[in-house]
């Protein structure tokens, strides 16, 4: 009977403490998502929808979703083919602006073809905002069909910009870059990593045509300042990041109450061993974290955001066996915080170069001239504010006049170095996987003579 008692003991004690430690983090876990709850955000797949629907615009909501599924329609998959940039063509086909182009003809019969699609498309995005679409929430199983079209809609938009180029018809290229700018707009409140990653892609499109306008002198003073306004809604990359954490805080936390959710193969018993509340504590401690990264400096936030990503990552190479059992749910649905930090910064760098680069045709259209620094621009009265742009470091971009030309110059966050170089990147010695990075390279020609 002792042999008996003291088996039961050694046993029942782990198993006693363990029990104990799971109540406790249960009760925690049911206050903190109540806390989550008080302040407005959402903890849930029905909080989730609710959020959605209480902070997106609804008044473009149906025509918005038609426009995305006939986007995604067998006929506009079948018109693609042969089409570059919508399509696949036998060639890489990319258009330089000022050169031939042997697939006019192609894109000009598709982009009849749609014409009154893309008519819907620039009704809808030019100047828009937020625009609620239907999605049912289901945790990890969430379909997001309209985000992922709705990249196809801006390659559409792509394709008439560059038509619009060959053709010299400037109101055209002008509508294609304000509704590209819409469409990732439209998606600005979505409270999902996926979604603003979709977001900052389309965004980076648009931008790579705002450079071929700015730099061949494309636009005149109103349609500049249009499109500088669009981009300073851009300025607030730390709400979209915010949303993008607190997105995925209640996208994750029902698989804590049900491991199904992950999945049909988890193999995990039914009945409490389902649940995982030293999980979730877990998962909701992190998230925290990464929801209080002040956004306010740009190169604290990318600094800050690299930091927790790899202080997580180093938890778990040293957590005990214990630890990493009572935690794996979270390590496998805590999102990339550090990569994500960075698709932010590369982001909102892009837009403040943007930014430089329509400031600097404000000023030359005042005043038949460059201005001798960074300095005299910002302080310039150009009827119009370009808000924050520097870049992350403790470099400003680059700027200078050389032969009457303005460049401007930063570098890619996601690529070595860390600071605006001296000298821009000389872009004609870059290879095929260095294209993206001509990007950081503006030269802007002369205004045209009147």
């Amino acid at each position: 009977m002792v042999c008996l008692g003291l088996a039961v003991l050694l046993c029942g004690g782990p198993l006693t403490w363990w029990a104990a430690r799971r109540s406790a983090a249960s009760a925690e876990v049911a206050d903190r998502r109540e806390e989550i709850r008080a302040r407005g955000l959402p903890i849930d797949d029905a909080s989730m929808e609710a959020f959605r629907v209480r902070t997106m615009g609804h008044e473009k909501s149906q025509r918005w979703m038609n426009v995305l599924e006939e986007i995604q329609s067998q006929a506009f998959e079948n018109s693609c083919r042969g089409v570059p940039v919508v399509g696949i063509t036998e060639e890489d086909a990319d258009y330089v602006y000022g050169q031939p182009y042997r697939f006019d003809d192609e894109v000009r019969q598709f982009l009849g073809q749609w014409a009154e699609l893309r008519e819907e498309i620039h009704d809808i995005t030019e100047g828009t905002g937020p625009i609620w679409t239907d999605i049912q929430m289901d945790s990890f199983n969430t379909l997001l069909p309209y985000v992922q079209s709705s990249r196809s809609v801006a390659r559409l938009l792509s394709l008439e910009f560059e038509d619009a180029l060959r053709r010299d018809d400037r109101r055209q290229a002008f509508g294609s870059m304000m509704a590209m700018l819409g469409v990732a707009r439209a998606f600005e409140k979505e409270p999902l990593i996926i979604s603003q990653l979709v977001v900052i892609a389309i965004h980076s499109m648009a931008l790579k045509h705002v450079k071929v306008a700015i730099e061949h002198d494309l636009f005149d003073e109103m349609q500049l300042k249009k499109i500088l306004e669009q981009l300073r809604a851009f300025d607030d990359f730390g709400t979209r990041y915010r949303l993008a954490i607190v997105g995925e805080r209640a996208m994750s936390q029902p698989v804590f109450d049900d491991l199904q959710r992950l999945g049909e193969d988890v193999g995990m018993p039914p009945g409490g061993f389902n649940q995982r509340p030293i999980d979730a504590l877990a998962s909701l401690e992190i998230m925290e974290k990464a929801e209080s990264i002040t956004t306010d400096d740009l190169s604290d936030f990318f600094i800050h955001t690299a930091a927790l990503d790899s202080d997580f990552n180093q938890q778990i190479q040293r957590a005990g066996w214990l630890k990493k059992l009572e935690t794996i749910v979270t390590s496998l649905t805590v999102p990339a915080l550090g990569a994500a930090g960075k698709a932010f910064v590369r982001s909102a760098m892009e837009n403040r170069i943007a930014k430089i680069g329509i400031g600097l045709r404000l000023f030359e259209k005042r005043h038949d001239r460059w201005p001798a620094s960074l300095d005299e621009l910002t302080a310039a009265d150009l009827d119009a504010t370009l808000g924050p742009i520097d870049p992350t470091g403790n470099v400003p971009f680059g700027f200078r006049v050389i032969d009457g030309k303005a460049q401007v110059w930063g570098f890619d966050p996601q690529s070595p170095g860390d600071s605006t170089p001296s000298e821009p990147i000389d872009v004609d010695q870059l290879d095929a996987h260095e294209e993206h990075l001509k990007y950081w390279s503006w030269e802007l020609q002369p205004a045209e003579s009147p």
